[in-house]
């Protein structure tokens, strides 16, 4: 009775060794790789270790520069519009002085103008007179 047991237990792991091959032969890889490096495991882990450490330190560069390049360039953008601003007040205070120096010289000018216009109609009424 247990010859017939083995047997179909033999057969059942022959089918299985079989269809899923690369079960047992990853279990047998992972069994030598582990027999022969494990001497070396402890100095891999360090070795993952001091990578991570040497990967953060590298992110935290990157990190900082990015912030010092985001806050030189809010810098730059804030001087912009300041001076944007200063410009466009000049601009508004100059323009508003060549408004008022273009209407006093039109006053001036249409003053001028109607004294002309008066001095002619002067001329014209006088001759007439005459």
């Amino acid at each position: 009775m247990q010859w017939i047991a083995f047997k179909t237990a033999l057969k059942k792991s022959y089918i299985f060794v079989k269809t899923y091959w690369y079960v047992p032969l990853s279990l047998a890889y992972a069994f030598v790789t582990w027999f022969f490096f494990r001497q070396k495991a402890a100095l891999m882990i360090d070795n993952l270790r001091e990578t991570r450490k040497a990967h953060k330190k590298e992110i935290d560069i990157i990190n900082k520069s990015k912030e010092e390049e985001v806050k030189n360039i809010t810098e730059k953008v804030d001087d912009h519009l300041e001076r944007s601003e200063e410009a466009e007040e000049r601009f508004d205070a100059r323009r508003a002085d060549i408004s008022k120096r273009t209407d006093d010289r039109t006053k001036e000018l249409e003053k001028l103008e109607s004294d002309v216009l008066a001095n002619e109609l002067k001329k014209v009424i006088k001759r007439r007179k005459r």
